[in-house]
């Protein structure tokens, strides 16, 4: 029975690389199954592992239960929870799991899967556009959004995931990309860069796209073993490229240009963008924490707090249409739990900064930059794509370290 429940890890493990062509159901039942797998496999091997270590990852989840149950009115109150669990679930299911599915053959095999996960979606994006759209349709605005953005933001029913972080993944896949160019002299990755590249730029995810640019600088500068003029000229060549696209692509200068121009302009009736109603959260979220700083409004009451703070202070539709949160999930953690709360948040990002530290991988230290830069303009842990996006790739990393240390 347990050799029989070890062969189904290795059919389980590559589908979870593949979250991002999936519905959240899906992905959902993924989750069960695995969970489910690993129970039987625990109880039947006897290595159930549960220790401080593990619990220490799990501590968001904790920090939104106790809070939610504290403040808890009705049942609605537990609603917060649903949206942390897998704070709980993914590191005891990646700590229970047969560590030699973490072996640096299998952890490529994922990394390749999840690789092809991607071009596939983009590919499909950019064909599926131009069956319904045609070239001229890519310089079409509204609202400072190009028509391709809004395509696969608002019209896309398949393979569904927010630009940004669909790009963030890509981000990390161009980082693995690199890492083979620079190291295994895979010349063939370059193809990969280039197009992942080009699905950065034309996603129009603006903190992503400066963050690739930094990217693309730091690899060549400290990363290879080039000689100084070489690097000049490549950088040169960089920024140049940059700057051609700039302007050549559709939508990449006008979601700049929206940065300078929305700033001081709040929304007003439909007239709003992603800067403007940014910029409105951050101010309603400021005002709340600073009227609920020691003690939050409770997690489950934030929305509604968020919601009398814009139809109090702004004369436009945004608020209506789509229900907005914090967009920072440290804030998000202030104004739900309090100082005392975020303060038992930031001791959790300390302890995976910790252990990404121990870890060492250039990819992986990469990728949790972005994404908890991304936690300072989006509600990147709330969304369960990117919280699971960011528990796959950390477990998998500190897996894959403990099976080393293992082996020696």
């Amino acid at each position: 029975m347990k050799i029989n429940l070890e062969k189904l890890f290795p059919i389980l493990m590559p589908l979870l690389f593949m979250f991002p062509l999936m519905k959240e159901n899906i992905l959902t039942f993924i989750i069960i199954l695995l969970s489910l797998l690993v129970i039987i496999y625990t109880i039947i091997s006897k290595k159930f592992v549960i220790n401080k270590e593990v619990l220490l990852y799990t501590i968001p989840f904790w920090l939104i239960l106790i809070v939610s149950i504290i403040n808890l009115k009705d049942l609605s109150g537990l609603k917060p929870i649903q949206n942390s669990i897998l704070f709980l679930i993914l590191p005891i299911i990646f700590y229970n799991i047969p560590k030699e599915n973490f072996s640096a053959q299998k952890i490529n095999f994922y990394f390749e899967v999840l690789k092809y996960t991607l071009v596939l979606i983009a590919v499909s994006y950019f064909l599926s556009f131009f069956y319904f759209y045609n070239y001229k349709d890519l310089f079409v605005y509204e609202y400072n959004i190009p028509k391709f953005r809004d395509y696969i933001y608002n019209e896309v029913s398949f393979f569904k995931i927010h630009p940004t972080y669909f790009t963030s993944i890509v981000i990390f896949s161009i980082t693995r990309s690199m890492d083979k160019l620079i190291t295994k002299k895979k010349y063939s990755e370059l193809l990969f860069i280039g197009f992942f590249t080009l699905v950065v730029l034309t996603f129009l995810a603006k903190f992503n796209m400066v963050f690739l640019f930094i990217l693309f600088a730091y690899v060549l500068f400290f990363k290879t073993q080039l000689s100084h003029i070489k690097k000049g000229i490549l950088f040169l060549t960089i920024v140049s490229s940059s700057l051609i696209l700039f302007f050549l692509i559709p939508g990449i200068k006008n979601r700049f240009d929206e940065m300078i121009d929305s700033y001081n302009n709040p929304p007003k009736g439909m007239e709003f963008d992603s800067t403007n109603i940014r910029v409105s959260i951050v101010k309603c979220s400021s005002s709340i924490a600073k009227e609920n700083f020691w003690n939050g409004v409770n997690f489950n009451d934030l929305e509604d707090k968020l919601l009398d703070c814009y139809e109090d202070n702004y004369d436009s539709d945004f608020y209506k249409n789509k229900k907005y949160l914090t967009h920072n999930y440290f804030m998000y953690i202030l104004l739900g739990s309090g100082i005392f709360g975020l303060m038992i948040y930031l001791f959790y990002a300390y302890k995976v900064f910790i252990s990404v530290k121990m870890i060492n991988s250039f990819m992986l230290s990469v990728a949790m930059i972005n994404i908890f830069f991304l936690n300072f303009t989006e509600d990147f842990f709330y969304r369960q794509k990117g919280l699971f996006y960011f528990s796959l790739l950390f477990f998998t990393f500190l897996m894959h370290k403990k099976q080393i240390n293992n082996q020696e």
